[in-house]
């Protein structure tokens, strides 16, 4: 679906269930279906929730039997939705949720402390990790008949875990040898086979952790240079496999062509609004009289959605558009107010973020879940 153009989108709050207080998004699909969850008063919850495109309401995404809580991790253009679900968050049990919303629990292998899901396809095929004893982890990958595979890490690791998975069944993540050393992660895809292979790393890099494969292939991470412990530069992977470092910042996504977003930190140690384009070359992108921000998603057509803060109080969000020509467009507000920041854009231009709620001060005192839609 193509993205409309002309007036700017409405903001709309999603609703939550009598006694919720606070919601926030977790995942937009193609079709305009949100995934997010909600928490009571003095924050009690969380409680998962999908709100489905084209009808009023909600949909509850409840725990597993005999649990109390249900967090959203990821959702699929097929409608399946993936998170956790549990009563103590030190033991969380991974569960899929059906697109009837129904929740499913996935296995792990005997002796794990608990689990965890990362993302999920069209077809319903998952990726996460499950928690074992000194620290360590290891990738796992579920069908959607529920049958799980335990992946494989590279030689010479004892840790790992899986990031996202594509429609083609490609999965990425990263492994490491937790020795107490604080070794570098290595960036990992595993084929559909379940095959590993090490993604490969530009000169001078000694380590990097992936964030996302696209359906074509692109991936998006975070690279580590020698001589430092931080995971400050961000990496693109072409499909073909080749690498380029976009430059120090914060990555957190990237389309079919290649087009990275987030935080640039070549300038400002708080991030500037950025884009890494295909071509290798970095766009500071539009920030109107903010101290900071991030853009935080991009679709397919070049179209990004992030948000600002000023330096007196960053919790006043300020919801943000950056057309594909780099053109800045503040989102409208809410019923809430002013305040809101903008987490994902689709194809066909629905945007999904939260509202601020604030006291007559200026002090934050509530989060909601919100749509943008012409």
């Amino acid at each position: 679906m193509a993205e409309p153009a002309g007036q700017l989108p409405t903001a709309r709050l999603l609703p939550v269930p009598s006694g919720g207080v606070h919601s926030f998004v977790r995942g937009l699909n193609s079709s305009g279906t949100v995934i997010g969850e909600y928490y009571g008063q003095d924050w009690v919850g969380p409680f998962a929730l999908r709100w489905n495109a084209g009808r009023s309401g909600y949909t509850r995404l409840a725990p597993l039997p005999g649990e109390r809580f249900s967090r959203a991790t990821g959702l699929s253009d097929g409608g399946w939705g993936v998170g956790l679900s549990y009563d103590d968050p030190a033991s969380s049990h991974p569960v899929r949720w059906t697109p009837g919303g129904t929740p499913i629990r996935l296995t792990l292998p005997d002796g794990s402390r608990g689990g965890n899901t990362s993302a999920v396809n069209d077809s319903g095929v998952a990726v996460g990790d499950a928690s074992e004893e000194n620290n360590r982890s290891h990738p796992l990958r579920w069908k959607s008949d529920g049958s799980r595979t335990d992946l494989p890490v590279l030689p010479g690791d004892d840790s790992g875990t899986a990031t996202s998975i594509n429609n083609a069944g490609t999965a990425v993540g990263w492994t490491e040898k937790r020795d107490g050393t604080d070794g570098p992660a290595h960036p990992v895809r595993w084929n559909a086979a379940g095959a590993v292979r090490a993604l490969p790393l530009p000169a001078g890099f000694v380590g990097a952790k992936t964030r996302q494969i696209t359906d074509n292939g692109v991936v998006l991470g975070h690279g580590r240079l020698a001589g430092s412990t931080e995971y400050d530069r961000v990496l693109v992977w072409a499909a073909d496999g080749t690498v380029r470092d976009a430059g120090r910042g914060r990555g957190y996504d990237v389309n079919r062509a290649g087009t990275a977003v987030g935080a640039s930190l070549e300038d400002n140690p708080n991030g500037d609004t950025a884009r890494w384009n295909a071509n290798g070359t970095r766009t500071v992108l539009a920030n109107p009289a903010e101290a900071a921000g991030e853009v935080l998603a991009i679709n397919n057509r070049g179209t990004a959605v992030g948000y600002a803060w000023p330096a007196a109080n960053p919790a006043l969000d300020k919801a943000l558009l950056w057309k594909p020509d780099g053109t800045v467009v503040p989102l409208p507000p809410s019923p809430l107010g002013p305040y809101a920041a903008a987490f994902a854009i689709n194809d066909a231009g629905v945007i999904a973020g939260f509202a601020v709620g604030t006291d007559g001060v200026g002090n934050a005192t509530a989060w909601r879940a919100t749509v943008w839609k012409r």
